[in-house]
Order: structure tokens, then sequence, then C-alpha cells
């Protein structure tokens, strides 16, 4: 990166960026041990520690830092906290928080443990951050799309209010389409507010935890987007999102306390934004139907019916071609086809019922 020169500092002086996007909202601000307890379980850090412990530090990939603020001596490690915490574990003689086997393993096997680090030191934050956007947005080292909106936030703070402006800047930036920065700023806006609001505790997850990009795609769909109370994919501002709509909206998508999810996967996306504008497709969701049964009712009561009818006689007609096959079949089986019968007898007297009241209407 032009004006800067490559500077060696001492590993006791490099610290873990406190907003670093790849981390957890909970640990920022964390202690050194909650960092690397999580670098070891999610980004492989042991296999870094081997690299580094028999080839020794890459010299043409400084770290990129800045100073801590006084009265703090040292430097936050901006871009590269995954091979700092490699440097810190190999440097130690302490036990690791977790996996204490195999990081003693890395050390014992180390001809290096790197001590003078070479790195690239900046005044700001913010000089790294459009680096950062070309490297772990649309470049070779790709972040999860939630940390990829948690760094558009803090990257979206150098900008005024003017969010079109702002994310259409953002995009060039980044090398990416200003519609994609809104849709992450959004969603990560959506999932903030889900924190506060208490729903994350309700369903027993982290922000963490969550597939993001369910979240992102799901606000894509215009009818999704008015159910909630968006106004459009760029509405960061949330200003008429509604709580009611929006919880429903995230508890199909997220909850998973039962034995899947009620959106289930996410090409279900589509049948859930018809369902979300008909009201007997909407009716059916909330008293617990799954997403397949309640789409027949987006083209209104009658199509429902028929192709209900339909599904049910093609489920007989199998039912009675597999029976000839079957074995084992016991009382309960005949009590259970004789229901069929009494629940289509029924079926049948309403539907005449029905039509001889019609009739009589138009007779009237």
């Amino acid at each position: 990166m032009p004006g800067n020169n490559v500077s060696s500092i001492a590993l006791d002086q490099l610290h873990f960026d406190p907003l670093n996007p790849r981390l957890p909202g909970s640990l920022h601000q964390a202690d050194d041990e909650k960092v690397l307890e999580y670098l070891l379980l999610e980004c492989n850090v042991v296999e870094l520690m081997q690299s580094i412990g028999e080839k020794g530090y890459f010299d043409g990939e400084p770290l990129l830092v800045v100073p801590r603020p006084a009265p703090e001596a040292g430097y936050w490690v901006v871009e590269g906290n995954r091979r700092l915490g490699a440097l810190k574990l190999l440097a130690s003689n302490d036990p690791a928080p977790i996996k204490p086997r195999e990081v003693e393993q890395a050390r014992a096997a180390a001809t290096h443990k790197p001590n003078d680090i070479p790195a690239l030191v900046f005044q700001r934050r913010e000089e790294i951050l459009g680096y950062l956007g070309y490297r772990h947005i649309t470049g070779i080292k790709e972040w999860s799309p939630l940390a990829k909106a948690r760094y558009l936030k803090q990257l979206r703070a150098q900008y005024d209010n003017d969010h079109v402006a702002a994310h259409k800047a953002l995009a060039r930036t980044i090398g990416s389409k200003s519609t994609n920065v809104a849709k992450l700023l959004v969603g990560y806006a959506l999932l903030e507010h889900a924190r506060d609001a208490g729903l994350l505790n309700e369903i027993k997850q982290s922000e963490d935890d969550l597939d993001f990009s369910l979240l992102t795609t799901g606000i894509g769909y215009e009818g999704i987007q008015k159910f909630v109370g968006l106004n459009g994919i760029a509405d960061v501002e949330l200003a008429d999102l509604k709580n009611d709509e929006f919880k429903e909206f995230f508890q199909w998508v997220f909850d998973r306390r039962g034995s899947s999810t009620v959106l289930g996967e996410s090409r279900k996306f589509k049948e859930l934004n018809r369902i979300v504008v008909h009201a007997e497709a909407l009716d059916a969701v909330r008293r617990g139907e799954d997403i397949d049964t309640a789409f027949l009712y987006t083209s209104g009561p009658l199509d429902a019916l028929r192709n209900f009818m339909m599904e049910a006689e093609k489920s007989l007609k199998a039912a009675q071609e597999t029976s000839i096959h079957a074995t084992g079949i016991d009382n309960s089986d005949v009590a259970h086809a004789h229901r069929l019968i009494r629940a289509a007898t029924n079926l049948h007297v309403s539907l005449k019922s029905s039509t001889a009241e019609d009739s009589l209407d138009a007779g009237s």
C-alpha cells in the first residue's frame, strides 16, 4: 500500500482488533483468551501455527495495524488477527483455552517462533477499511456474509446520512453493487433489531449461530419486504418496521426449537413471498400448516380445495398399489383406512350440501 513502510514490531505490542468484523459481537472488547478460543474453534489456527512453525512468518504478508489510543501502548491488528492468534499461541507456554494437546504438538514441532513481526502502521483505522473491502468482500479471502455486514457498518460511519449516495460510494470502495451493499446493511440492522427485541434469546441462538444469508435473501423479495414493513431493499432506517410481523418472519426462518424451521430451506422463500400477501395462505401458516400446504391457498380457497382433493386421491391410489406388496398389515391399518372412508364421506356430504345451497340461491 503506497506511502507505508514495513516495520518490525514486537509480538507483545500487537493486540487483537476489538472491532474485528469476523468476531461475534459478544467478543468485541473480549480478552485474549476468549478470542483465541474462538479462533481455535472456527478459524483453523492450529494449521496456521504448524505452517508458521515450520517455515517462519512470510514477510510478504505484513499485518496492518493502527496505534492504540492513549494511555494504552502498542497496536491493534486491523488485518491479520488469525495470524496474530497463531503467533501468540506459538510464543506462549501457557495451556491453550481449548485444543491444548493439538496446540502443544504444534509448539513442540515448531522450528520458528517469530517475535518480531512485519507490519504496516497506519494512523487511522479508516485508512485500512477500503483495502479490507477489496480483499475480503470481493477479493481473494472472502468473509462470511455476516462479517461483510459488520465491516460495511463500520465503513458506513465515514459517510453522511444520504443512504443512496453512501451505498454507491461503499460499492465503489469494495468493488461491488450498491444493491448488495444495501441488502447487507439492512440485513444487519434487522439482526440488531432482533437481538435488541429479545428474539435471539427466544429462539435460544446467538447472531453467529444464524445463517445470516437467509435473512438477506428473504428481504430481497418484495412481498416479504411489505409484510415486515420495509420500504424497499435499502431501508436501513427501519422506520415502518412491523414488529409483530417481523417477529413472525424471523421465527419462521430461524427458530429450530422444533424438528426444523417453518421455512425449511432457502428455496422456499419464493413460496413464502406469495403466502404473506394472501390472507388465507398466511392464516394457514399461522395455524401451523407447512409451507407447501399453505402455498396451495395462494390461488384461493376453491383452488386449494381442489388441489387438496387431487393430492389425497393420488396418495390413496399410491397406498392401494403399495398394499399389494406390504406385509404385516394389522387391525390398526384397517382402522386407519376406515377413518379415511369416513373423512371422504364427510367431505362428499359437505360438498354436496354446498352445491344444493348454491342451487337454491340461484333459484330464489
